[in-house]
């Protein structure tokens, strides 16, 4: 009677173990390899305004790309802008922890883009501002 009881057990974990999964597993993967989500803001001071800025200087027609920057305070408002090129902002995630603001902002390259998208990310706060212009240029393809 034991061994009946052991099988089932063990089949209930197998089929246990593959049924779960982690959205964020599945959102990491379906990344676009030239994708970013973190970037190091380096030490700083509380009384300093600091900003990083991470991503692709490349890209091609109809690729999705995140683009990620960090602020060094919690309460604060980060903006991205499109300056100019064939893109679009098509998702921004934010979230804090004790002394950073993140931003990761989703961007279309439309299927006539043909490079010189420019886009600003700026953040503000209390104690300032700063603001980081980024420029992706069509990738070249062999």
């Amino acid at each position: 009677m034991n061994k009946p009881l052991n099988i089932l057990l063990l089949a209930a974990l197998v089929i246990f173990q593959f049924s779960c999964s982690s959205d964020d597993d599945d959102n990491e993967a379906s990344l676009n390899p030239k994708s970013f989500t973190s970037c190091d803001l380096g030490d700083f001071s509380p009384t300093s305004t600091k900003v990083c800025f991470n991503g692709t200087d490349f890209a091609l027609p109809n690729e999705t790309i995140t683009f990620a920057t960090e602020f060094n305070a919690r309460v604060a408002t980060i903006t991205w802008t499109i300056e100019s090129g064939s893109i679009e902002i098509i998702n921004i995630e934010e979230s804090a922890t004790d002394s950073t603001l993140k931003s990761i902002a989703t961007i279309k390259f439309n299927s006539d883009f043909n490079g010189d998208a420019v886009f600003k990310v700026k953040a503000k706060d209390s104690k300032g501002s700063a603001e980081f212009t980024h420029v992706v240029s069509l990738e070249e393809t062999n």
